[in-house]
């Protein structure tokens, strides 16, 4: 993917900039004029959730983006708010909602649908000057948009661990939930009996309401039974009436059978109807009961709080007091759902990385560059080393470079697999302690190895590049000047 050029419009100030295919230095004199704004303009352009720098508002500008990527050529990416992008390919217009249609958009532009690559791929390329130099494989690679190295490995290698994922995430609220339970078990145990037990007044209004909680489903359960018989018998009244049926009496007589002269069918609807008037009447009153006992509970929190200064943990230490709870039966089920957690991570583990030529050549890649650049070699830096998580070793131009050499070897895996060369977008690769033999090597790797690479730098200094397109920032980013 190469970035062509970009249109920058705020208000009735306009500026478009060209980039070239090779290596692109966004320099300015002194800090804080807009290079690390540019570089996020860019990406926003591209539907990223991308946070605003101090001086300019990204949704109060309108931003032109022109790529051209390996799967669908010339793209126009146009972006006016945080909630569209307009993309043209091949003057055929299509709005994705953001962040909705985000990988939708991204499929487009990098020919892969898979969500976990997608997800990933803005850590592999862009390097950001707050968070960038300090991330190696996991982690937050600017706002609120993370990194992670397990997610981009399973993509690459198209191994699926979605179900066992979703089952970690489960059992992950669960125990969550159990260990505040068992919190509130252990703050049980510090009360001591009788001191903040619940008052007699409020356990027999608690009894009296579960009590009538009963008899009112009773009666509700006997009301709807009687609807249903008195239904049923008006249905099968009406049923026989419309039958036109005749009676023959033994004298020879026939007379037509009607609703009236149906012999004890009356009487029995009559009596059911009797029986519904009472038991509405027991129902009212047991509503009109629990509807008193609940104000009166009400009214006595009300004056508790009113009078007591310490109210709120009173009735909270009386509520817990009440609460039936077993520490030690919570307690087993942590440790149940522990030891399934850690099985299915284990599991989730195995499948991420054993047997995978991903992870070894990503691995072989970051062992040949740390070589290059005095980070340690094959025989100090394990395999494994990929996934560390220990990062308390690593400071300064170490981590600086460490952070570099993960980054190229990300972004030639991407190009194994994928075929397409990702930019590299490097936001002051000069840091406070790398000097200046160390850029330059991290620099010659990029010429040798990644000379196919678009690279795209934001610094303050210059760079010993055979053709450099320059992008020079005077005071403002967006200002009165000709297009470059």
């Amino acid at each position: 993917m190469i970035f062509k050029s970009i249109r920058l419009k705020e208000g009735f100030i306009e500026r478009k900039i060209l980039f070239a295919e090779g290596v692109n230095l966004i320099h300015s004199i002194k800090n804080s004029r807009g290079k690390t704004t540019l570089m996020r303009f860019m990406l926003y352009a591209l539907g990223y959730n991308i946070p605003n720098t101090k001086k300019i508002k990204f949704n109060n500008c309108e931003v032109e983006l022109v790529i051209d990527c390996e799967t669908k050529g010339e793209i126009s990416l146009i972006r006016c708010s945080d909630i569209a992008v307009e993309v043209i390919i091949e003057s055929e217009k299509q709005t994705f909602v953001l962040p909705e249609q985000q990988n939708e958009l991204h499929k487009i532009i990098f020919g892969t649908e898979d969500v976990d690559i997608l997800r990933n791929l803005l850590g592999v390329f862009y390097v950001d000057q707050e968070k960038g130099w300090t991330m190696l494989n996991r982690g937050v690679v600017i706002g609120s948009i993370h990194f992670n190295i397990e997610e981009l490995i399973r993509g690459l290698s198209g191994r699926d661990c979605s179900e066992l994922i979703k089952k970690e995430a489960r059992l992950s609220r669960e125990l969550t939930k159990y260990r505040q339970m068992f919190s509130i078990a252990q703050y049980k145990e510090t009360l001591e009996d009788g001191e903040l037990v619940t008052d007699s007044y409020e356990e027999e209004s608690d009894i009296t309401i579960n009590q009538i909680i009963l008899q009112q489903k009773r009666l509700k359960a006997e009301l709807r039974r009687i609807d249903s018989t008195l239904s049923n018998n008006k249905h099968f009244k009406q049923f026989v009436a419309d039958m036109k049926l005749l009676v023959q009496s033994p004298d020879g007589v026939t007379f037509p059978v009607t609703e009236n002269n149906i012999v004890g069918l009356n009487d029995a609807i009559d009596l059911l109807i009797a029986k519904r008037k009472i038991v509405s009447v027991e129902l009212a009153t047991i509503n009109s009961q629990l509807e008193h006992i609940e104000k009166e509970k009400d009214s006595e929190y009300e004056q508790l709080a009113f009078y007591k200064s310490a109210s709120l943990l009173e009735v909270f230490d009386k509520r817990i007091a009440k609460m039936p709870m077993n520490p030690i039966a919570i307690k087993q089920e942590m440790n149940r759902l522990e030891k399934e957690l850690k099985s299915i991570r284990s599991d989730i583990s195995k499948m991420t990385k054993v047997n995978n030529s991903v992870v070894s050549s990503i691995s072989k890649d970051i062992v040949k560059y740390a070589t290059e650049l005095g980070l340690g070699d094959k025989d100090s830096i394990p395999v494994n080393y990929l996934f560390t998580s220990n990062l308390k070793e690593l400071s300064g131009a170490v981590l600086h470079k460490t952070a570099f050499v993960f980054r190229l070897a990300y972004i030639i895996a991407i190009e194994d697999v994928l075929k397409i060369k990702l930019p590299i977008i490097l936001d002051s690769p000069s840091g406070k302690e790398v000097d200046k033999a160390n850029v330059k090597l991290m620099m010659e790797i990029l010429k040798r190895d990644l000379v196919d690479h678009q690279i795209i730098i934001a610094s303050i200094f210059n760079y010993d590049f055979e053709q450099v397109n320059t992008i020079e920032i005077k005071e403002h980013l967006i200002e009165e000047c000709e297009n470059e």
